[in-house]
C-alpha cells in the first residue's frame, strides 16, 4: 500500500481562448481549458513550426510600420499575407470558434485596408462597368467578417496574437507563446484575459512572482475573473500563502459556482492543509460538475485524487507521519511530501513494500 502524497503542481490553471463571437458580445461564456504545455501537443510539430514563423514574421511586420492599421503593402507582404490567409481559409473555414479564426479575420483586415486605400476599383479603371451590373472584384473568401467594423485595427491584431500565444503554448513554445501575449498586451493594454493567459506561462518558466503580477492585473481590469482567481489562487498556494489562496479559489467559486477546475484547485488546496472533510467534498463536487464527454482527463483526475482519500490510505497516512525510529525529532515531516529528500523517500517506499 502507498503512501498518499500531496502533490502541489496538481493545482490546475485555467486559460481563456480567444473565441471571436465572445469577444464581441461579453454575455457569451468564454471558452477555457485547462492551462499546460501539453505531451504530446494535439497538432503535428510542423504546425506550430509554421505558427511561430507566422508569429514571427507578424511582429517584424508591426515593428517595420509601427501598427497593424491601414498599409501600403509591399509586393512581397501582399504576397506573404496572401499566403496565409489561404492556409487559414483552408484550416478555419467559416468555423468563428475555430482557435485560428482571430489570426484569419486579422490578416483579412490588413488586406482589405490595402484594398480600399491603395487598389483601384475596376470602375474607376474603366468608368463604363459602373453602368453594368456590378462584378465582384475579390474572392468572397477574402472579405471581411460581419462584425469587422465593431473593432478596431488593434483590437483585432492583438485578439490574433492572443490565438497565437494559446496554440504556441499548448505546443509546448513557452517563450515564444510569451512573444505573443507580449505583443498582445503592448496593442491592447487593458486585455484582461492576455493578462491571465501570460501569468499561466509564466507561471511555467517561473518565478511565480511573476504570474502574480499579471492575475493582480486581470483581476484589477476584471474585478469578476473567476478563472483568474482561481489561477492567482493556485500560485498563492504553491507559495505558502494558504489563506490568501483559499480566499481567492473561495471568491472564484462565489463569481462561478460550476467551476470545476476551482473546486479541484480548492480541494486539492485542502488536501494539502489536512482538511480531509472540506477536501473530499470539493472535489466530489468538481466530479460531478465534470462532463464525461468533454472532462475526460479531469475526471479521470478527480477520481484518482478521491481514490487515495479512502480511510485505509488515510490510516496509513497518519501512521507513517507519526512513525518514530531514526527520524523521530530529527525531521519535521514536510507539507508536500514531493519536497523530501530522495532517501527519505526511498525509506518509505521500502517500508510499503514490507507491508
Amino acid at each position: 500500500m502507498s503512501t498518499f502524497r500531496f502533490a502541489k503542481n496538481n493545482l490546475l490553471l485555467t486559460d481563456i481562448v480567444p473565441s471571436m463571437p465572445q469577444l464581441l458580445d461579453n454575455a457569451k461564456p468564454l471558452q477555457t481549458r485547462t492551462s499546460e504545455s501539453t505531451v504530446p501537443p494535439p497538432y503535428p510539430e510542423t504546425a506550430y513550426q509554421w505558427l511561430v514563423e507566422v508569429l514571427d514574421g507578424l511582429i517584424d511586420f508591426g515593428q517595420r510600420h509601427g501598427h497593424y492599421g491601414v498599409i501600403n503593402l509591399s509586393d512581397n507582404e501582399y504576397d506573404w499575407l496572401d499566403d496565409i490567409l489561404e492556409k487559414l481559409i483552408y484550416s478555419v473555414g467559416e468555423n468563428e470558434s475555430h482557435p485560428l479564426a482571430p489570426l484569419m479575420d486579422f490578416i483579412i483586415r490588413i488586406i482589405a485596408n490595402y484594398e480600399d486605400k491603395y487598389v483601384p476599383k475596376l470602375t474607376e479603371l474603366y468608368p463604363e462597368l459602373a453602368e453594368e451590373a456590378p462584378i465582384k472584384t475579390t474572392n468572397e473568401n477574402n472579405n471581411p467578417p460581419p462584425y469587422a467594423s465593431e473593432l478596431s485595427d488593434s483590437e483585432f491584431a492583438a485578439h490574433s496574437f492572443c490565438a497565437i500565444g494559446c496554440l504556441l503554448w499548448e505546443g509546448g513554445q513557452s517563450e515564444k507563446a510569451l512573444a505573443a501575449y507580449d505583443t498582445a498586451i503592448r496593442l491592447l493594454p487593458d486585455y484582461a484575459e492576455v493578462y491571465n493567459n501570460r501569468g499561466n506561462v509564466k507561471s511555467g518558466l517561473g518565478p511565480h512572482d511573476a504570474a502574480l503580477d499579471d492575475y493582480d492585473e486581470a483581476i484589477r481590469l476584471n474585478p469578476n475573473f473567476a478563472e483568474a482567481y482561481s489561477n492567482r489562487g493556485s500560485i498563492k498556494f504553491r507559495l505558502g500563502e494558504h489563506a490568501a489562496a483559499l480566499a481567492d479559489l473561495n471568491e472564484a467559486i462565489r463569481l462561478q459556482p460550476d467551476f470545476m477546475n476551482a473546486y479541484i484547485n480548492r480541494g486539492i488546496a485542502q488536501l494539502g492543509l489536512n482538511n480531509i472533510d472540506e477536501a473530499e467534498t470539493d472535489l466530489q463536487k468538481a466530479l460531478e460538475l465534470a462532463n464525461p464527454q468533454e472532462n475526460i482527463d479531469a475526471k479521470a483526475f478527480i477520481e484518482a485524487e478521491l481514490q487515495q482519500l479512502n480511510p485505509a490510505a488515510l490510516k496509513q497516512r497518519n501512521k507513517k507521519a507519526h512513525r518514530g525510529g531514526q527520524w523521530k525529532g530529527k525531521v519535521k515531516i514536510a507539507e508536500d511530501f514531493d519536497e523530501l529528500p530522495e532517501s527519505f523517500i526511498a525509506s518509505f517506499d521500502a517500508e510499503d513494500e514490507e507491508i
